[in-house]
């Protein structure tokens, strides 16, 4: 026990804005058994696992999930790379269709790679489609035709543009028809390559709204049985796949063993939470929303930045509506009434607030207490009240800004709130709707709207690891089938 008090008083120093998976080094120490040693075969094949399920767990959980095109950050050496390598490679063409006689090897790689994404502009079952790309963009033939100065790549332009104007979405019909206004050969495959570029990505985001609904119906036991996989490849090299999982249920196991009655748990303001199973994976999962260690369970990794994200929105909504109960109490109590005043301060306080990182809510929250102050006045003269005072209005915005200090009554009475009522929704089976909770109703649907996402992955990630779960639970109480609790 001491051991985890220790680790999770260093893991506290570290900041709260949400992070990025990253990993750390440690310093080697001697094995206590011979090492294990696994192919670059195998490391690779578990790459491409992991990369599958994610795929196939985005499709699942989020419904507007799309594949969008890579961008690499503005300014980055990885940017500026692939700038340079695209240029040389059309510098290149550009030189080698000007000798006399014109050289076409960069073009028959042009031509190579349009076909392939040809190809992957059509529908599996479009036979003919395929036929015709093949026969047309023949290399064989096209090899011929140079050795026998009868190639002319405009015709392979021509064809490509008129088929990209058959197969493409109705939205991008204007961008294809603008291809047949250049006149540069260059410029004209530059122009091809891009646009065919976001013609493949639309047939691909295509299929996976088409295979979405047989997706969701395989990816429990999909997801199930490839991270198995993932695991045996793990163990072959001596690597314990579920060991933070296992920490993190641990943790949670012992909130329940040293929990005092009479004194509220996971950060809620619940009292009486039982040490059943259930409780310890449902206090686990709070856990999430209130990370403040270094690894993340091996089981949730795939949601790793959803659950941050939900964590973080769920922390800047009770900063607001914190503010909003300190706002709009003495001396500006009257105007609390007024709905639509609440709602415009709600809407800018989370305006300034918007994508900032909480490092920097001290700041902002000057802000915010300075702007509050300003439309408190005008919506005091505004009502025919007297406005504040300057001497008021000081402690006025001073009161403001103390919420982002540690430990502020009003907000951590409403986090232990929104706590609370997330953890029994975890638990909930009856029909009867639970009671949001008191203070929070400026922002009361985005809490719920949060919950509801926080819970579907709960859900799904119970679905997936349940067996998984039971078994590491059942092993720190000594019991032997918990598989019906914890499903």
């Amino acid at each position: 026990m001491s051991d985890n008090q220790d680790s999770t008083q260093n893991d506290k120093s570290k900041s709260r804005d949400i992070p990025t998976a990253s990993g750390t080094f440690q310093a080697a120490s001697i094995p206590a058994s011979p090492p294990r040693f696994i192919s670059v075969e195998q490391l690779m094949d578990a790459s491409n696992l992991l990369a599958n399920i994610k795929l196939a767990h985005d499709i699942s959980v989020d419904d507007n999930f799309e594949l969008a095109p890579e961008q690499p950050p503005e300014g980055s050496l990885e940017k500026r790379v692939a700038e340079t390598m695209r240029r040389a490679f059309w510098d290149m063409l550009a030189e080698q269709l000007a000798q006399e006689p014109p050289e076409y090897s960069q073009a028959l790689s042009l031509i190579q790679d349009i076909k392939q994404m040809l190809s992957k502009c059509i529908l599996p079952h479009q036979h003919s489609l395929r036929n015709h790309i093949n026969e047309v963009m023949d290399l064989q033939l096209i090899k011929q035709k140079i050795e026998n100065d009868a190639f002319d790549i405009s015709y392979y332009a021509n064809f490509t543009i008129d088929f990209m104007g058959r197969m493409c979405a109705p939205c991008r019909s204007e961008r294809v028809a603008k291809l047949k206004e250049l006149t540069d050969v260059v410029s004209i495959f530059r122009e091809i390559l891009a646009v065919l570029e976001v013609m493949v990505l639309d047939m691909a985001n295509f299929t996976i709204s088409v295979m979405r609904p047989h997706i969701k119906q395989q990816s429990v036991t999909y997801e199930r049985s490839k991270f198995e996989e993932v695991r045996r490849t793990q163990e072959a090299a001596g690597i314990d796949g579920l060991e933070y999982t296992r920490e993190w249920l641990e943790r949670s196991y012992d909130v329940v063993e040293d929990h005092v009655e009479g004194q509220a748990m996971y950060g809620t303001t619940l009292t009486d939470v039982q040490g059943t199973p259930v409780n310890v994976l449902h206090g686990a999962y709070i856990e999430l929303l209130n990370w403040e260690h270094t690894h993340y369970p091996e089981t949730c990794l795939v949601d790793q930045e959803r659950f941050m994200q939900i964590s973080y929105n769920l922390r800047k909504l009770t900063l607001t509506s914190s503010v909003l109960l300190v706002a709009l109490s003495a001396p500006a109590d009257r105007l609390s009434s007024h709905t639509q005043f609440r709602d415009k301060l709600k809407a800018d306080i989370l305006a300034i607030l918007s994508d900032v990182a909480e490092a920097e809510y001290k700041e902002k929250v000057v802000n915010i207490s300075e702007h509050l102050a300003l439309e408190v006045n005008k919506q005091l003269q505004v009502l025919g009240h007297p406005q504040l005072t300057q001497q008021q209005l000081t402690e006025y915005q001073q009161s403001i800004r103390a919420v982002v200090e540690p430990n502020h009554a009003v907000y951590s009475l409403l986090r232990r709130r929104i706590m609370t009522f997330i953890f029994q929704s975890l638990g909930h089976s009856s029909s009867q709707p639970l009671q949001l909770p008191g203070g929070i109703g400026a922002v009361s649907d985005d809490i719920a709207s949060y919950c509801g996402k926080f819970l579907k992955l709960c859900s799904y990630n119970k679905a997936v690891f349940g067996a998984t779960y039971s078994d590491i639970i059942a092993s720190l109480m000594n019991m032997t089938d918990l598989s019906p609790r914890t499903k």
